[in-house]
Order: C-alpha cells, then sequence, then structure tokens
C-alpha cells in the first residue's frame, strides 16, 4: 500500500491554496482522485482547513497504532467463548 509522503500533503496545500480541484491534484501528484479526497477529509482540522503538517502527524499516528499484527489467538478464542458461556453474550445480531 503506498502512502502519501510530507512533500505531497505540502504540495496538496499548495494545490488548494491555489483553488485547484482533487482531481487536479491527483492527476498532478499522479495517485487516485480517491487518495485526495480520503486524504482531506481524514486529515483536515476541526474547521476543515488542512495543514500538511498536521495531516502528516495525523497520518503517522494512525499508521504507527495499527502497525502490529491482530491475529485470532488462543487467548483471544478463549476470552470470547468465555464472554460467550459466562456472560451470556449473543453471538447472533440483534
Amino acid at each position: 500500500m503506498k502512502h502519501l509522503t510530507k512533500e505531497q500533503r505540502y504540495q496538496i496545500k499548495a494545490y488548494l491554496n491555489c483553488k485547484k480541484s482533487a482531481i487536479f491534484i491527483a492527476n498532478a501528484l499522479n495517485v487516485n482522485k480517491t487518495t485526495i479526497y480520503r486524504e482531506l477529509k481524514r486529515n483536515a482540522r476541526k474547521r476543515g482547513s488542512y495543514d500538511p503538517e498536521f495531516a502528516h502527524q495525523l497520518a503517522t499516528e494512525r499508521k504507527e497504532r495499527f502497525a502490529a499484527n491482530r491475529k485470532f489467538t488462543q487467548s483471544v478464542k478463549k476470552r470470547v467463548i468465555d464472554y460467550l458461556t459466562n456472560e451470556q453474550w449473543s453471538p447472533r445480531n440483534k
């Protein structure tokens, strides 16, 4: 999976300042337009402005948080069975 670099994020900001569309930015950076839309949605500030430094920090934190492989180990299996039997959790959606 390819991720945006810090330099690309600064380029996105420069294009946004020039009032360029997300499709134009995607073509200029040679990425899919969905990548730009997702970047602007996920990494914008609360008021909607885009700061490349802040965006890169958020993306880095997100990558670190989900970097560990999550597996269905025996301990997880035991915990699930325990919840289903002792806590009376239902395996079906309500």
